[in-house]
């Protein structure tokens, strides 16, 4: 029997659709969750997958949630196969099982047509609590599965018949600190899925079964070829690289150290990012897992390819991510913990990849952006006095440092590799919900990695606590091996944390542990700076207009313009000037000085 083709205008259309459906599910999660992680930092992301588990369509979302949804979605059939029916929910949030942390459930709602499976509608957020030995969804320190401490839930049914498992639900209830929060991100999360389902039987009826199935077996054959068309106009070859993530004091004294090697097969259409050489898995929670270490290749490949490929995983395929079946930066074993899967050693996993580009074509090319985990990002715990009630929440503020691309300087507001759309709380409503102040948030002066192209600005955020001590919890990278530059571009700024009490200024800072759980009094401000973007490029080929925007917005000072850059800035005018006679003299000097390299 001949499959049924569809027209151009027919695939496009049924895409737009199935797409939208996808936001739809998005906005329906924004608007009605609980907590401010996923109401107002968006960490969640949602996917729809075909009846076989594939990714059809991701919308805006983060790299590390979507680059590997089928894998997360396919392990429905591993559990459960084809007992799955109508009306049912799965949770899974085991990075030993497709998932990526413990800190991400992740909903998946099977959704049939004339009893046939049709799509699997996915739905990943960051949970505000998950019921750690210690109040933080990303414990490095512990040393096992048994000491992290979260429940684990390798794809267990939770609804069913469109009802709750009550059994499930109060199991969770029960371990998590803050259950109501909890609860309603998870409704949120539910009825996400569901508005999925349901406009998903809307578009079969509308189209018919036989259509719908066609578009996606042509959707994928599409994005296939969209990826080898772009793989083919790479160079051929392999390269090998590496990134550094920080030590972690008395437990991986030493770092981690990332190693991959990356082989780009123009002819076959096919990108081979290889991790297999690099260390046994660590008695902490920095290791990544299956998820985590595919979603890493895939983004550190895709940064450099073109926007309009599909995003579905006949494109997504083609990039082929290799690992170890156990390693620090592999498959997740038993018992070893990957609480930190999604972030740390992940954000130095993309990075070793996609600096492997600088150079490698004209118009290619990235540093290393700023690192992850600052205090300002710190999961914050205690008791509200003000409203007599306990609490739990990451915050998610004062992350910036992108780094300088091939054209372009480093964006502000990136929030690391893995993160993609974070967007930042606001801290006037972080100062309404929990009892902390912030008395500063700005950009660091003088921080960004200079370059052709610069990287973004570190910044430093001081919070202190109101009436009531609370707890932070960090694990900051950046401070021993910040960003790297780029083809002479220089290295970021290091993270770092500091303390000082209200009464004695900043001027008494004290500097503390980047990781660290503190438990800050009233009267104490805690002091965070994240590591800033790396530049990419000679300074001395920077654009002096630009140089000289910089200076005027305060990003610079006259005397980095001067030093590294070789630009003599005039300031006796409103919006400053180049003094370019000056300038071409300085750049011709330091050029054959060899200060800057």
């Amino acid at each position: 029997m001949t499959e049924k083709r569809l027209s151009p205008d027919l695939l496009a259309i049924i895409s737009s659709k199935v797409n939208n459906i996808s936001k739809q599910m998005t906005y329906t999660l924004q608007r009605s969750a609980r907590s401010s992680i996923m109401s107002s930092a968006r960490d969640f992301s949602t996917a729809i997958c075909d009846g076989s588990g594939d990714v059809i369509a991701l919308p805006n979302g983060f790299p590390v949630h979507v680059a590997n949804m089928s894998l997360t979605a396919k392990s429905v059939f591993d559990f459960h196969g084809d007992r799955l029916k109508p009306g049912d929910a799965y949770l899974n949030n085991s990075p030993y099982h497709g998932n990526t942390h413990m800190a991400d459930h992740t909903i998946i709602v099977p959704v049939f047509y004339e009893d046939e499976l049709m799509f699997l509608c996915t739905v990943r957020g960051h949970q505000a609590d998950i019921g750690n030995s210690v109040p933080t969804t990303y414990h490095a320190p512990a040393k096992d599965i048994y000491e992290e401490g979260a429940l684990c839930f390798p794809c267990v049914k939770i609804q069913d018949e469109y009802q709750d498992v009550e059994d499930i639900v109060r199991m969770a209830k029960m371990r998590i600190r803050v259950p109501d929060v909890w609860y309603g991100d998870y409704l949120g999360m539910i009825g996400a899925a569901r508005i999925g389902e349901r406009e998903l039987a809307k578009l079969i009826d509308k189209y018919g079964k036989e259509t719908i199935k066609a578009f996606c077996r042509e959707w994928h054959e599409y994005g296939e070829k969209r990826m080898i068309e772009e793989i083919k106009k790479l160079p051929a070859g392999t390269w090998t690289n590496y990134s550094t993530h920080d030590p972690l004091p008395g437990i991986v004294p030493d770092g981690i150290r990332v190693n991959v090697t990356v082989t780009i097969d123009p002819e076959e259409g096919q990108v081979i990012v290889d991790y297999t050489d690099n260390d046994d898995p660590v008695a902490c929670g920095l290791n990544l897992c299956e998820a985590t270490v595919l979603s890493s290749g895939r983004t550190g490949v895709l940064n450099y390819l073109g926007a309009d490929v599909p995003l579905c995983e006949g494109a997504l395929k083609r990039i082929v991510v290799k690992m170890r079946e156990t390693g620090v930066v592999g498959k997740a074993s038993l018992p070893y913990s990957s609480s930190v899967a999604t972030t740390n050693v992940a954000d130095r996993a993309i990075l070793a990849v996609q600096t492997i580009f600088n150079g490698l074509k004209e118009g290619l090319g990235m540093a290393e952006g700023s690192l992850n985990q600052p205090p300002s990002m710190s999961v914050i715990s205690g008791y509200d006095s003000r409203y007599d009630r306990p609490y739990v929440t990451q915050l998610f503020t004062g992350v910036t440092g992108g780094m300088g691309v091939h054209g372009h300087d480093g964006y502000l507001m990136y929030a690391i590799a893995n993160a993609g759309l974070m967007e930042w709380n606001s801290i006037e409503m972080l100062e309404q919900k929990y009892p902390i102040r912030y008395l500063e948030q700005e950009i660091i002066q003088d921080s960004g990695g200079a370059g052709k192209w610069d990287g973004a600005p570190a910044t430093r955020v001081v919070m202190t606590p109101t009436e009531d001590e609370v707890t932070f919890i960090y694990v900051c990278d950046g401070k021993d091996n910040p960003p790297r530059g780029a083809l002479k571009g220089h290295s970021g700024s290091p993270a770092n944390a500091a303390l000082f009490k209200l009464e004695e200024g900043p001027a008494a800072e004290k500097e503390l542990p980047t990781f660290n759980q503190l438990d800050l009094k009233p009267g104490e401000a805690l002091v965070s700076e994240i590591s800033s973007g790396a530049g990419y490029g000679d300074p001395l080929e920077r654009d002096p207009e630009m140089v000289r925007h910089r200076v005027r917005e305060g990003w610079i000072s006259a005397k980095k313009a001067r030093d590294i850059y070789g630009v003599v800035i005039r300031t006796d005018s409103e919006h400053y000037s180049v003094d370019y006679p000056s300038t071409e003299a300085l750049r011709e000097k330091l050029k054959e000085s060899g200060v800057v390299q």
